[in-house]
């Protein structure tokens, strides 16, 4: 078992009964189980993998992400699937409850993507012009394509505070009956989020002790898995431009959601117990720096629609924001300012 999280309190799935219909796609290393009430669950492993440098650990936390994000979410107020850490055959892993209605379905947002554009116009990440006008044309979709798009924009606003990098279109989706709406299914797959291949000793000597790491990790990276003119987007140019309008929407709507929710928050961290002294402090402070240095000035920025040109400019044009933006961004924030997160 991987030393960094301490066994207790975690449910054993050792006696569950294997789901052999399961048949879960994606990258990571899955299986299906049936609970003693008959209840159907995903399960993700936490993976083996390869470092890149010396701040990456030796595999990735996504079963530990998807639990926390998960909850954090939760707490926010989104609708998010049923997540349990617990371990099988001495592996961590965390089970994701089945979400889906009898006589429903869930559709990736994939699909339909597929049957609107040719192979080779569609990339793992799509396009911000590709998803609304799949929304506006699929026959199934457009008439509820406003109360889509408003639920896609609203959960951009969650991936940006947990730091989700891979809402890519098989990550969403929607529930589906014969002839019923379509509507949002919950939020899932948020493993790739809160940092998974960061190794514990780097939070604690490369990160916690350096402030502009932590902006980094704030404002240059992960970038939005979403892209405008084929370059992936930074979630600080979406969030304080008004490219797309619902988005400033949804800063304005939940923001202060998540201002009102950080003590709560950060209890649901301090309250697990398995996770060490070191990953609360750095899943707490990067939390708040995500809210204080990201969330919060978009939020002021919309409110007073004192939008950044800019970013408007970056994403109209297909520019990146780069490291040398985030040098003279990172000029400007006052050291007292920082230590609201540290301290």
């Amino acid at each position: 078992m991987h030393g960094v999280l301490r066994p207790v309190k975690f449910q054993n799935f050792d006696t569950w009964q294997r789901d052999r219909f399961a048949d879960y796609g994606g990258s990571d290393r899955k299986d299906g189980l049936i609970a003693p009430d008959g209840a159907l669950y995903l399960i993700k492993y936490a993976e083996n993998h390869t470092r890149k440098n010396n701040l990456d650990t030796s595999y990735v936390n996504n079963a530990l992400s998807e639990y926390l994000s998960s909850h954090i979410l939760s707490i926010i107020g989104y609708d998010v699937h049923e997540t349990v850490l617990g371990t099988r055959n001495d592996e961590i892993i965390v089970a994701c409850k089945n979400f889906v209605p009898e006589e429903q379905k869930l559709i990736e947002f994939g699909r339909y993507l597929r049957k609107h554009y040719d192979s080779g116009e569609i990339g793992r990440v799509p396009g911000i012009g590709q998803i609304k006008d799949t929304l506006r044309k699929d026959e199934d979709l457009s008439p509820v394509s406003e109360q889509l798009w408003e639920s896609y924009c609203n959960r951009f606003v969650g991936d940006a505070f947990v730091g989700n990098f891979d809402r890519h279109m098989g990550n969403w989706g929607y529930l589906v009956s014969r002839t019923g709406p379509v509507r949002p299914s919950p939020v899932y797959d948020n493993g790739s989020t809160l940092f998974p291949a960061l190794s514990e000793h780097a939070m604690k000597t490369e990160i916690l002790l350096n402030q502009k790491e932590i902006l980094k990790r704030t404002l240059l990276f992960p970038k939005a898995a979403l892209t405008v003119h084929g370059e992936k987007v930074s979630y600080y140019d979406m969030l304080c431009s008004d490219f797309e309008p619902e988005i400033t929407r949804a800063v304005l709507r939940t923001v202060p959601v998540i201002k009102e929710k950080l003590p709560e928050i950060n209890r649901f961290i301090d309250e697990q117990e398995f996770l060490s002294d070191v990953r609360k402090t750095f899943y707490k402070t990067m939390l708040a720096a995500r809210y204080y240095f990201l969330l919060e000035p978009a939020w002021e920025i919309c409110r007073n629609r004192n939008f950044s040109q800019k970013a408007y400019e970056r994403l109209e044009n297909g520019i990146p924001y780069t490291q040398a933006v985030f040098e003279q961004d990172y000029a400007k924030i006052q050291t007292d300012a920082i230590r609201r997160i540290t301290t």
